[in-house]
């Protein structure tokens, strides 16, 4: 078979296992024939690089041409250049000792990882551990190294059934054998020997499902309004205390809005509940500021007394789709509008309290980021140096661009990741789906289908762990350096 089919096929196998078509073991053998065909150097890398992400993007992330078609030509583009950039480091680091391709090719896609949560093109779509999110015992492994020890393992595996199948090297069945032995044995180990604390707090997280084309639509407003209060008196017959709403569920600006706002008191007087909803907000600018208004994409805790929280403002922007890139360093590029909204960045978590429990909120693509969500869920206590875990976390998005495609599923599935690094449940309300409630296991305790109207409700569990991920963050900066170390030496010593 030609080498650039091998590519192809790769890159095939890989974007089955992300889709939810229950493949996810599919990642533990899609690395294979781009094994072979980077080994065997028969393939000129900026082809392979090109074939491999059309294929594993055009398949995988086709949801966004929904939303923008340049977007994702861009994002194909992007990720063109990443993948041969990764191809060419494997390339060199390998051409130093035949010994060094598979340590090479390990790191050098682990730090491709790794390094897409940096920077304001940072897009952390691509690791292979949200293959695995069927499998719950394979991934409670996330407490103890988050997704980059799941997709270092995924990798490992591959690259032992290459050995196995294309090498026909038999020991490493025995590397196989033990590593799924340790690696199950652990998962099975957490599901039935960590602590937890189940409560009963009342919380719940609506669903109200309103289509993005009427959501800020001025004639749909009272109808919209009108389903929010219908979904909030299902709550309180459920004798709930705090509700949930979804990303910009309140779509003006609900603090310049006197009308929004007596409504808002209204519904939670009549209910008797406290409300945690997102919305836009502006502030005013600087004098040095290019605009007049500093717009957030906003939310903040409401309470039936009036008291009005701190607002969180959502902290990493969608590259392009809220903000165009480097803004700051090129300002010219304020005057591009591809439609984003050019939000203004966050500056940290936000804690709130509900009765004796405190949570901490995230926006929408945020769920994507690991370290970001440590720093909601466990922090240093100021007077002990200890650490302090926050009771949940929540998550609120509007996943109604995405319509019925893969999109929401996999937003989604990232809310069991970050809740076994975590080891914290995750309430997650999205406009028109996927909503749901994931415990420290990252079992979903329910959820919503999409485009269903529904209040969620679920038991709060508590783990009091904290998890080794939290001591050990930083640790993928050892496979980045280590790339950089073997990439520079690879010019410095001749080719083997």
């Amino acid at each position: 078979m030609p080498p650039l089919l091998w590519v192809l096929f790769s890159a095939l196998l890989l974007s089955l296992s992300r889709l939810p078509l229950h493949l996810g073991w599919l990642a533990f053998t899609g690395w294979i024939p781009l094994l072979y065909v980077l080994e065997s150097r028969k393939v000129k890398l900026w082809q392979a690089a090109m074939i491999f992400s059309l294929v594993y993007i055009g398949v995988v992330m086709y949801w966004i041409a929904g939303v923008t078609f340049l977007g994702l030509i861009g994002i194909c583009i992007f990720y063109f250049l990443f993948y041969w950039l990764c191809f060419y480091a494997i390339n060199r680091i390998s051409r130093v000792s035949g010994y060094l391709f598979y340590p090479g090719f390990i790191l050098v896609m682990l730090s491709f990882e790794y390094l897409q949560n940096f920077g304001e093109t940072r897009f952390p779509w691509f690791n292979n551990a949200y293959s695995l999110s069927d499998y719950t015992v394979l991934i409670q492994a996330a407490d103890l190294g988050g997704v980059i020890l799941i997709s270092l393992l995924i990798l490992v595996i591959n690259v032992l059934l290459y050995e196995v199948l294309i090498k026909k090297n038999r020991r490493g069945l025995l590397y196989l054998v033990g590593i799924f032995i340790l690696w199950i044995g652990y998962g099975i180990y957490c599901l039935h020997s960590l602590p937890m604390q189940k409560q009963e707090p009342k919380i719940a997280i609506m669903q109200p499902s309103i289509p993005q084309e009427e959501k800020w639509d001025e004639e749909a407003y009272q109808q919209i309004l009108h389903r929010y209060d219908t979904l909030c008196a299902k709550a309180a017959e459920d004798s709930t205390k705090l509700i949930i709403f979804p990303e910009a569920a309140i779509p003006v600006y609900l603090m310049y809005d006197n009308y929004a706002k007596t409504y808002l008191r209204e519904l939670m007087q009549k209910y008797n509940l406290e409300i945690f909803t997102g919305f836009p907000h502006f502030t005013l600018a600087p004098d040095n500021h290019i605009n007049d208004e500093l717009y957030y994409n906003a939310a903040a805790l409401f309470k039936p007394d009036g008291s009005i929280s701190e607002l969180y403002y959502k902290n990493i922007l969608v590259p392009v789709g809220e903000r165009m890139l480097w803004l700051n360093l090129f300002p010219f590029l304020w005057k591009l509008q591809f439609g984003q909204a050019n939000w203004e960045f966050g500056n940290g978590p936000a804690y709130y309290q509900t009765d004796s429990l405190e949570f901490s909120p995230s926006i929408c693509y945020e769920l994507a980021f690991a370290e970001f969500h440590q720093k909601m869920a466990i922090r240093k206590d100021k007077d002990t140096g200890s650490y302090k875990k926050t009771d949940f976390l929540v998550n609120i998005t509007n996943d109604a661009w995405f319509g019925t495609s893969y999109g929401p599923w996999l937003h989604s599935v990232m809310a069991k990741f970050r809740a076994v690094e975590n080891r914290i449940q995750i309430y997650r309300s999205a406009n028109t789906g996927i909503s749901l409630i994931v415990d420290p296991f990252g079992r979903i305790l329910t959820k919503a289908g999409l485009f269903e109207i529904t209040n969620l409700y679920a038991p709060l569990i508590i783990c009091p762990k904290i998890p080794v991920y939290r001591y050990i963050y930083w640790y993928p900066w050892i496979f980045v350096i280590l790339v950089a170390g073997l990439f520079i030496y690879s010019f410095l010593k001749k080719e083997a």
